[in-house]
């Protein structure tokens, strides 16, 4: 009778600690994904900008897109394998079909369908990683989120300055 008194007062203790660290697991999962998918899409985004655009500024543009999100895509993995989490390995439908909508734009339009799309991915990834990195948990991937955020609040200036032309 002792001993189940006591693992019962075990039980007690301990589930709230393991209902936290649940919580944590599950907030950097949801970050990782989220900013995992919005990397891919961006640098695909990227690509499709470089091989049919026409303006310069854009074009540009979606170059350092290529630069920095390539840097940005192996930072966010290492600190994913680190604190234990998978990342998606494609882009969920919604972002697929953002993609899809880009490929399909007419000539004459493409180049602003391309600095729209990065205007509304850029403003959700900073909101997303200004989150993160102020509320996450302590880990790799709230570290990462903190030396990625700078980049993507420079991007979202950059890409606010050439839609306001």
């Amino acid at each position: 009778m002792r001993l189940i008194i006591q693992a019962c007062l075990i039980c007690t203790i301990a589930a709230p600690a393991l209902a936290a660290d649940e919580a944590a697991r599950h907030k950097a999962t949801d970050f990782a994904t989220r900013a995992a998918t919005a990397n891919m899409f961006e640098l695909k985004a990227a690509e499709i900008e470089v091989a049919k655009g026409a303006a310069e500024d854009a074009k540009q543009f979606a170059t350092d897109m290529l630069k920095d999100h390539g840097r940005a895509g192996p930072t966010l993995a290492d600190a994913a394998r680190k604190d234990g989490v998978e990342l998606p390995s494609a882009l969920d439908d919604e972002h697929q079909k953002k993609l899809d909508a880009l490929q399909q734009s007419n000539r004459e339009n493409f180049d602003q369908a391309y600095l729209s799309t990065q205007v509304t991915a850029h403003e959700e990834a900073v909101a997303l990683f200004t989150d993160y990195s102020q509320n996450g948990p302590d880990g790799a991937l709230k570290r990462a989120s903190q030396k990625i955020l700078p980049d993507l609040r420079m991007h979202l200036t950059r890409i606010q300055g050439l839609t306001s032309k």
